[in-house]
C-alpha cells in the first residue's frame, strides 16, 4: 500500500514537471503576428546570400547605380523567391527607362505575389505599368524559316514564329535574324511611342561560293583544278575554298598558283606569261608566280538617334514598416 502511494506521488510530481516546463517554453515564443498584418521588412525575413545581396543592392539604389543594384536584387530573388524583391528591381528599370522590361517584371510579380506586397504597393505598381505603355512600341516580326533566332539589341527574343507582338523601347532598335544554312538579316528600325510595326524578313540561303576573274593574253589556256575553262579571259562562280589556277600558251612558262575563294567576293587574277628564250639560264620556278585580289563589299548600317521618351513622374513607395520614403520598391 505504502510503495503504491508513493509511485502516485511520483507520477503527479513529474507531471507537474512537464506542465510548469510547456507553460514557460510557451512564454518565451514570439506572439503570432496578427492577421493582416505587413510582413516584417526584407532585412530581417532574409538570410545568408539572399540578404547579403539585398543589401548590397540597397546601398547601390542609394548611391544611384541602378544596373547593379538590380542586378542584386535578381539574385537575392533566384536565392529568396521573395516577390518584395521582384518590386525593387521594377523600381530600377523604371529609373533606367527600361519600360518594356518593366512591364514584363510587373506581369511576373503579380504571377508570383503571395500577399507579400500591400495595396500602396500595388497602386504604384499600377501607376508605373499605365506610364509605362506609353513609351513603349510593338513589333509583330515574321520570318519566312522556322526556328530562326531573333534578337533586339542583343538580347534574345525566342525563335521563329513568335508567340505574338514583341514590346520594345522607343528609339532605334537593331533587328538580327539568323539561322545556320542561311545569310544574316540584320535592321535598324526607328520606333516611336505606342506604335505598331509588322517586319517581314525573308532569309535567303547561304551560298558558298565566290566569283573568279582571269585575265591573261589571247589564246592563253585558262585551267582551275585542272579542268579547262577557257583561253584569254574567262569569269565565273567558284566554290568557296583552296583551288589551283594554271595559265599556259605554247612557247611560254607555265603560271601556276594557289587562290583562295571567299564567300560571296570576287577574286581578281591578271597574268602576263613569260617567253621560254626570256628565261636561259634562270630556273623555271623563279617564273612560276601567282597572285590573286580579293575584293569584299563593307556593309555599312547606319541608324537614327535615339529618342528620348519624356521621363516617367516621381515615384513612391514604403518601408517594410510601411513607412513613405519616396523611393519606390520594398525595403
Amino acid at each position: 500500500m505504502r510503495s503504491r502511494r508513493l509511485a502516485a506521488r511520483l507520477a503527479s510530481a513529474v507531471a507537474l514537471s512537464a506542465l510548469t516546463t510547456a507553460v514557460g517554453a510557451a512564454a518565451q515564443q514570439p506572439a503570432p503576428a496578427p492577421a493582416g498584418a505587413p510582413p516584417a521588412p526584407l532585412a530581417q525575413t532574409l538570410t545568408g546570400t539572399a540578404r547579403a545581396d539585398y543589401e548590397t543592392g540597397k546601398n547601390l539604389f542609394g548611391n544611384g547605380d541602378f544596373a547593379n543594384a538590380f542586378i542584386k536584387f535578381q539574385r537575392a530573388h533566384e536565392s529568396s523567391k521573395d516577390a518584395r524583391l521582384l518590386w525593387n528591381m521594377v523600381v530600377c528599370t523604371s529609373r533606367m527607362h527600361r519600360y518594356a522590361q518593366l512591364l514584363a517584371l510587373v506581369e511576373r510579380l503579380r504571377r508570383e505575389d503571395s500577399g507579400v506586397l500591400l495595396p500602396e504597393d500595388w497602386a504604384q505598381i499600377d501607376d508605373l505599368e499605365r506610364n509605362a505603355r506609353g513609351l513603349v512600341g510593338h513589333l509583330d516580326v515574321a520570318v519566312s524559316e522556322r526556328d530562326a533566332e531573333v534578337t533586339i539589341d542583343g538580347e534574345p527574343i525566342g525563335k521563329t514564329p513568335l508567340s505574338g507582338e514583341v514590346i520594345v523601347d522607343a528609339g532605334t532598335r537593331h533587328i538580327r535574324v539568323f539561322k545556320p544554312g542561311f545569310k544574316e538579316h540584320v535592321r535598324v528600325e526607328s520606333v516611336a511611342p505606342g506604335s505598331h510595326l509588322a517586319i517581314e524578313v525573308r532569309l535567303a540561303p547561304q551560298v558558298h561560293a565566290g566569283r573568279l576573274s582571269v585575265v591573261a593574253s589571247p589564246g592563253d589556256r585558262i585551267a582551275l583544278d585542272g579542268k579547262l575553262l577557257g583561253q584569254g579571259r574567262w569569269d565565273g562562280a567558284v566554290s568557296s575554298g583552296h583551288h589551283v589556277l594554271r595559265v599556259t600558251a605554247p612557247g611560254m612558262v607555265p603560271y601556276e598558283s594557289q587562290i583562295v575563294i571567299q564567300d560571296e567576293a570576287l577574286s581578281s587574277v591578271r597574268v602576263g606569261l613569260t617567253p621560254l628564250e626570256r628565261t636561259a639560264g634562270v630556273p623555271v620556278w623563279a617564273w612560276i608566280t601567282g597572285a590573286a585580289l580579293v575584293v569584299a563589299a563593307a556593309a555599312v548600317v547606319t541608324g537614327g538617334v535615339l529618342l528620348q521618351p519624356e521621363p516617367a513622374p516621381p515615384i513612391r513607395g514604403t518601408l517594410g514598416d510601411a513607412r513613405p520614403t519616396g523611393l519606390g520598391g520594398r525595403w
